[in-house]
């Protein structure tokens, strides 16, 4: 077997169309996951009598897991949108050479960096290859649900995969502008997982309808308003 089947292999329509119905289900959990966490785990452990900083650690670990896992099946989603190999292979390498990083860059059990500015450079290359990654999940989702009039399952699953992601991604932006210009949120982050879960949270909040972090600075506010 060559090394780039194991990137690209072949599949009837049929095969295809499961895959993808997977793969959509697959990161919706992953999505559920990954926004519970940003929004109510360090909240619940606090509630529970846990100690601040170990509720933290626990949050960030999961947190970490889920995204890992997240980004594998969003690389596995992109194959069925092209037959390029050699641009499947390099989505691949990228995407798991910015997670590696990730693992160093915020590692929630040894601090590889003493300072925020030592890691803001990598901080934005990571959450650059995400949100470009997201994005490009969601030009080519969009095109393959809307793509025929019938309601299918596999529309279904995309749809709320598109709108969870369309979240998250918005979030990887606002982290970008706060890594950019600390503060942007118009409070005080560290830069990190810390920064990344909230700038979550807030787009989530926003998506529904509500209120969050109005002292935020306007390139922010005005992206939903």
């Amino acid at each position: 077997m060559r090394i780039t089947d194991i990137f690209l292999t072949k599949r009837s329509k049929a095969e295809n169309q499961a895959e993808k119905i997977k793969d959509y289900r697959n990161i919706v959990i992953l999505q559920t996951l990954i926004i519970s966490s940003a929004l109510l785990l360090r909240e619940i452990f606090d509630m529970a009598g846990m100690e601040p900083h170990l509720s933290s650690v626990i949050r960030d670990v999961l947190f970490l897991l889920f995204g890992g896992i997240y980004v594998l099946i969003l690389w596995d989603l992109l194959r069925n949108f092209t037959k390029k190999t050699v641009l499947v292979t390099v989505l691949f390498l990228v995407i798991m050479g910015s997670y590696v990083l990730a693992l160093f860059t915020v590692n929630p059990l040894y601090e590889f960096f003493h300072t925020e500015a030592e890691k803001r450079p990598y901080l934005f290359l990571i959450h650059l290859v995400l949100f470009s990654t997201e994005a490009i999940v969601i030009y080519h989702a969009i095109f393959d649900i809307f793509a025929g009039r019938r309601l299918s399952e596999e529309k279904l699953w995309g749809s709320a995969c598109i709108f969870l992601m369309i979240g998250i991604c918005f979030g990887s932006l606002y982290d970008l502008i706060n890594i950019l210009h600390p503060g942007s949120m118009g409070v005080p982050l560290p830069l990190g997982l810390e920064s990344y879960t909230a700038c979550i949270a807030f787009s989530m909040t926003i998506i529904g309808g509500h209120e969050a972090y109005p002292n935020a600075i306007p390139l922010i506010l005005n992206s939903y308003n």
